[in-house]
């Protein structure tokens, strides 16, 4: 699921449109990533999608153009977003087992803005996860009965 980017970008709470874009031959990938890039993916590059949220403030709502960064790594996958204003956002999404044979989908997000939008980016980011979870978690249910043949 987590290597099926379109579904991936559908959960965007605020997605207004994305293109897919020419894939990134060398991305610039930080270095404990680089040690993660599966070597049975279905890709060695980057592939990249330019995306248009409508982000909503209090006054007026406005069209934001980021470009996504896919990269395919052990146990799922890392998401790098450059938006406007020098906001980057590296995310690693990965699928983790649990002592209890359980499993746990695990966001961990780094944010990397000039301060005065730390508290907007941070803020639009708490808003939204618990509407991306939701998706990700309803289609990884789907994903189980359809293998267990239900």
């Amino acid at each position: 699921m987590l290597s099926d980017y379109e579904f991936f970008l559908s959960c965007d709470p605020v997605l207004d449109s994305f293109t897919s874009l020419p894939p990134n031959p060398s991305p610039d990938l930080p270095p404990n990533i680089t040690s993660q890039i599966r070597t049975d993916a279905h890709q060695q590059q980057g592939i990249s999608y330019t995306v248009i949220d409508i982000v909503h403030t209090t006054i007026w709502d406005s069209k934001v153009v980021s470009t996504y960064e896919f990269i395919d790594i052990t146990n799922g996958v890392f998401v790098r977003i450059k938006s406007p204003m020098g906001i980057v956002m590296d995310t690693v999404w990965q699928v983790r087992e649990r002592k209890d044979g359980g499993w746990d989908l695990v966001e961990d997000l780094e944010i990397r803005c000039n301060r005065l939008l730390v508290g907007v980016v941070k803020g639009q980011c708490e808003e939204g996860w618990g509407k991306i979870h939701g998706k990700m978690i309803k289609r990884l249910e789907e994903d189980i009965k359809k293998a267990e043949g239900k």
